[in-house]
């Protein structure tokens, strides 16, 4: 069986990995450790692929890291974006940069002007420990007044009303909520309540306050669906195609024709892909037992993408060259530089 890959119909472009917040949930591992940047060059490239790869666009979102780090190039990509009529469903921000309700009426003005029509502002307990929810409220109010109501999306809002029974004027560590709900409550809160993957730093730094489970509960649940059927991807500031949300994942770098890239793919071609996709994180698991040494952690996992992660960044520390096990510093960045947490 050849395992292709289907064409994406919308995706994600991170400008970069770096970010002020450095989440706990993050399942790009992004924080202020990172420092790279997509080049102009790079973007107007990967922009006119995406153009010539697409057919049913749903649409694009600009995100990073936090892209309002750097403004221009934000500003840049949303103008190139409107000139080849690429639809651009929102960029995704964490209002960390936002120090006055002006600041960011101005910032989404000069975007609206470039083309921009819609914005997602997050809001999680995650972060609000870096972010005062002043910050995120001050982005929002903005936001509605240039955009609209109907195209601000607030992920998620119903933490609002939550995090400011804390106080809106400094950020609110993890261990606060965990001391006023409990463990239980606070895991639910956050585990369901946002709807967490696993996968990233979550199942690492979150796992703590969740169920978890043997690893070969995971036996026969294959990856094929995320990678290589979603129809959704992500774009690094490197070049890597990173299917649906597998942080430091890379189904290869797109280096020139995208096209050809996603048309010409097979899975087959790479020993740790073929693994995931035929037989999951289990699989990845049994294989790096049986040729490296691996050994599961008898605490558990709290799904199979937390499991998946745990693998690969085994593998990565063993030395050996794995291409599709990168950027490298996606495995070095996988704790947060957050205090821990203690229940």
């Amino acid at each position: 069986m050849v395992l292709c890959l289907k064409r994406f119909d919308s995706c994600g472009i991170m400008l970069s990995y770096r970010c002020q917040c450095g989440c706990r949930h993050c399942v790009y591992a992004c924080g202020p450790q990172w420092h790279d940047w997509m080049s102009r060059e790079d973007l107007e490239n990967l922009l006119s692929g995406i153009q010539e790869t697409w057919e049913n666009p749903r649409g694009l979102h600009l995100a990073g890291g936090e892209p309002f780090f750097n403004f221009e190039l934000l500003v840049f990509a949303v103008e190139k974006c409107r000139e080849r009529n690429l639809p651009i469903e929102y960029v995704e921000t964490n209002a960390g940069w936002c120090t006055s309700y002006e600041e960011a009426r101005e910032r989404f003005k000069i975007l609206k002007e470039a083309g921009l029509t819609s914005v997602l502002i997050s809001c999680s307990p995650f972060h609000a420990e870096t972010v005062p929810l002043k910050r995120t409220l001050w982005a929002i109010k903005a936001a509605r007044e240039v955009f609209g109501a109907y195209h601000v999306i607030v992920y998620m809002e119903h933490f609002v009303d939550l995090i400011r029974g804390f106080g809106e004027d400094r950020p609110v560590p993890l261990s606060e909520w965990i001391r006023i709900y409990g463990k239980e409550e606070a895991g639910r809160l956050f585990w369901k309540g946002y709807s967490l993957f696993s996968g990233g730093r979550a199942g690492f730094e979150l796992g703590i306050l969740a169920e978890r489970y043997p690893y070969e509960r995971f036996r026969g649940m294959n990856c094929m669906t995320e990678i290589l059927l979603s129809r959704h991807c992500h774009f690094d500031p490197y070049g890597n195609y990173i299917p649906l949300f597998c942080g430091g994942l890379s189904l290869g770098r797109v280096e020139g024709d995208l096209r050809r890239f996603v048309d010409d793919y097979e899975a087959g071609k790479s020993r740790i892909i073929k693994i995931l996709v035929e037989a999951g994180p289990f699989g990845l698991a049994e294989w790096a037992r049986r040729n490296f040494g691996f050994e599961p952690d008898p605490e558990g996992y709290v799904g199979k993408c937390h499991l998946c992660v745990a693998v690969r960044k085994f593998l990565v520390d063993t030395g050996e060259d794995f291409p599709e096990l990168t950027p490298r510093a996606f495995y070095e960045n996988l704790r947060s530089h957050l205090p821990a947490l203690h229940v």
